[in-house]
């Protein structure tokens, strides 16, 4: 699937409980009726009913992702705030839409060395990479002609990686006729 197919096709195989911990991250505590009220919900839950939504809090509150505060406010555990940043990313990267876009001249490149006992991280990396329309130029070098998310931005940011991960913003690369030809521009 490129970039610029909907995710619509794809929207019934998001979880409810991805969308649940998306959510959650968002509003960071909330009751169970507010939370069906968020875009997460209404958007990447709309074919699954309320009672599969109901069981997904509970797997969730059972697992220990999410815990009850005594008004039966839902909140994330530590648990699931680790998990709750794989779910929006997730959950925005399905929503993301590939607009129409002038490219301005400058190119994206992320470039990472992620260690192996972090794989987890630089695997996921690189799907929300793909999703987004950036292309492999060479190993662990990714390059991408317009704007990126900030949802992208917060997983580089992440300080599990961070330290692994360059992001630069270049207004000039000699020679870019290859990206350019990679991206179909000019």
């Amino acid at each position: 699937m490129t970039p610029q197919t909907t995710n619509k096709e794809n929207i019934k195989n998001f979880s409810a409980p991805k969308a649940i911990l998306a959510a959650l991250r968002d509003f960071k505590e909330c009751s169970r009726e507010r939370l069906l009220t968020h875009s997460y919900i209404q958007k990447l839950c709309a074919h699954k009913n309320k009672a599969t939504i109901r069981s997904s809090m509970f797997r969730l509150l059972k697992d220990g992702h999410v815990r009850k505060d005594f008004n039966d406010i839902l909140v994330l555990t530590d648990k699931g705030k680790e998990e709750s940043l794989f779910s929006y990313i997730d959950a925005e990267s399905f929503l993301y839409k590939l607009e129409t876009q002038k490219w301005d001249g400058g190119w994206r490149i992320i470039f990472f060395d992620i260690p192996e006992d972090k794989r987890r991280y630089r695997d996921y990396l690189r799907k929300v990479l793909k999703k987004i329309g950036f292309r492999e130029f060479q190993k662990s070098i990714w390059a991408y002609p317009f704007p990126v998310p900030s949802f992208l931005k917060e997983l580089i940011l992440n300080k599990n990686i961070k330290g692994h991960v360059k992001f630069i913003t270049a207004s000039d690369v000699y020679n870019d006729s290859d990206l350019r030809k990679i991206f179909k521009l000019r």
